[in-house]
């Protein structure tokens, strides 16, 4: 215990050290200005990005996430059962499983089933890789590559056996949200530029990915 006469010195030294800890702390941005000049973005793609989507919600949202300001959104879709009832049935959810699922859940399936007529017929498992949007974020195409080969399937096997504007939806935050795992997985530095990038491939396919569908 301190003696009587320290106390006081000892209240205004904690006092001081809790004002210090409160000036050092970094309130979330609300405004892509106010990322544009931190270090972790100084790279020429990051750079690039941040002109191209001025003060998009949604990028802004990407690097909050990046620089923990909120939590991460990292929970992919829901997906439907395999009832085993018919074979139409179980197959659109078996593409909806993969499609919209891990990477790590589509890598099991391909190395499982690619192109042997398993565990559905008239399944596509072809896939290209990543198609950088408009230049943006090229850096990041074998990174992401994981997560474009899991789109791939989604978009190449819905298009044949439910083409709806919502199933594209879903394949396509499903994308984003394996690009974001990848990048979370990242160090804090490299991070906030990842999820930007993870954010203009999204934005591609939005934009640029009708036509594939």
């Amino acid at each position: 215990m301190l003696p009587s006469k320290l106390m006081p010195f000892a209240a205004a030294a904690l006092s001081l050290t809790l004002a210090a800890c409160s000036q050092n702390t970094t309130p979330a941005a609300t405004s892509l200005t106010d990322y544009a000049s931190r270090p972790e973005l100084q790279d020429a793609e990051s750079q690039a990005i941040l002109a191209r989507y001025g003060n998009d919600p949604g990028l802004i949202d990407a690097l909050q996430q990046a620089y923990g300001e909120k939590p991460a959104q990292l929970t992919l879709p829901a997906v439907p059962a395999l009832t085993g009832l018919d074979l139409a049935s179980d197959r659109l959810a078996y593409i909806k499983r993969t499609g919209w699922g891990s990477v790590g859940n589509y890598n099991a399936q391909y190395a499982a089933y690619a192109f042997s007529g398993q565990p559905y017929p008239g399944l596509d498992w072809g896939r290209d890789g990543c198609s950088a949007p408009d230049g943006l974020g090229l850096g990041y195409r074998e990174d992401f590559r994981p997560a474009c080969n899991v789109h791939d399937f989604a978009y190449r096997n819905l298009k044949v056996y439910q083409r709806t504007s919502a199933n594209r939806l879903t394949s396509d935050e499903a994308f984003q949200t394996n690009m974001n795992t990848i990048c979370a997985a990242k160090s804090w530095y490299k991070r906030p530029a990842c999820y930007s990038a993870a954010y203009a491939y999204y934005q591609g396919v939005r934009v640029g990915g009708d036509s594939s569908f």
